[in-house]
């Protein structure tokens, strides 16, 4: 998407909060980002109720009702506290902190600085992404790259995504741009393919080629694996295990300009919430 159609849309889109439509909180700055739910719990802000979703953005006074053996983690933005909740139980989301209205008080822990300033610059962007509904790119052949092409790539096991008719059979040809030599060949089957051993940092192309075509279609692809002293890799530091705190990862990553980390992570992630249309939505 260009720069021009995202400063449209984000200038021109309603303002959505909350995926089932809390509009009239639509306007307010978020105070704090869901990172993780289970079990029923509604969220009420500006006169709406709903339920709480993972990668919602709450305005200061939202009222957050857990039922019983539900819970929510949420971080507050301004302070990098991350609060996590517990029903049965209702809580008020005060500027700094959530205030008990009923039920256990929730209990905080610290968030590294970057993810939750990295979850305040994605705001404008749920929002737009929300608004917009689905990005579907359509294939304009029987075969087409989705990534990674062009961009930075975190891991040294990158997973390359393709989109083949009926998953057919597909070679795979990664070649490092300063040796010119292919470093990996693999014919696979689906539509992805994680490289099996670590690619040392360095520029690269990789070719997708059908092999079961009567007429072969080839696809080529570049990606920069990031250098060991690339500041990211250490603000980044390592995969977490816990839902939440891998919520936050795909936040960071989407921050850190390595859009192709991000969306595998953000698969995962769908994969494992499917019920959560806003994941769904960045895993598209």
């Amino acid at each position: 998407m260009s720069h021009r159609l995202r400063k449209f849309l984000a200038a021109g889109a309603s303002c959505v909060l909350l995926a089932l439509g809390l509009q009239g909180a639509a306007r307010a700055q978020g105070v704090a980002m869901t990172v993780d739910r289970a079990g029923d719990v509604e969220v009420s802000a500006g006169g709406k109720s709903g339920r709480l979703n993972v990668l919602d953005f709450l305005p200061t006074d939202a009222e957050v009702k857990l039922a019983a053996g539900a819970s929510a983690t949420l971080v507050y933005l301004g302070t990098s506290q991350e609060w996590q909740f517990t029903g049965p139980g209702r809580y008020k989301l005060q500027a700094s902190q959530p205030s008990a209205l009923q039920g256990a008080a929730p209990k905080a822990r610290g968030v590294p600085a970057p993810s939750a300033q990295a979850m305040a610059k994605m705001e404008p962007a749920q929002r737009e992404r929300m608004a917009l509904g689905a990005v579907v790119m359509r294939a304009t052949g029987p075969l087409r790259l989705i990534g990674p092409n062009g961009v930075d790539v975190l891991g040294q096991r990158p997973t390359l995504l393709w989109q083949a008719p009926d998953q057919q059979q597909v070679r795979i040809s990664i070649v490092g741009e300063e040796s010119k030599k292919p470093v990996v060949q693999q014919v696979v089957s689906g539509n992805q393919w994680r490289v099996p051993a670590d690619l040392p940092p360095g520029d690269y192309t990789w070719r997708a080629e059908t092999v079961t075509d009567q007429q072969p279609t080839a696809r080529t692809g570049r990606f920069t694996i990031i250098a060991d002293i690339d500041e990211r890799r250490a603000r980044i530091g390592a995969e977490p295990t816990g839902f939440a705190e891998r919520v936050a990862r795909a936040v960071q990553l989407e921050s850190e300009d390595l859009p192709h980390d991000a969306l595998i992570l953000w698969r995962a992630l769908a994969a494992e919430r499917p019920e959560e249309e806003s994941l769904r939505q960045w895993a598209k």
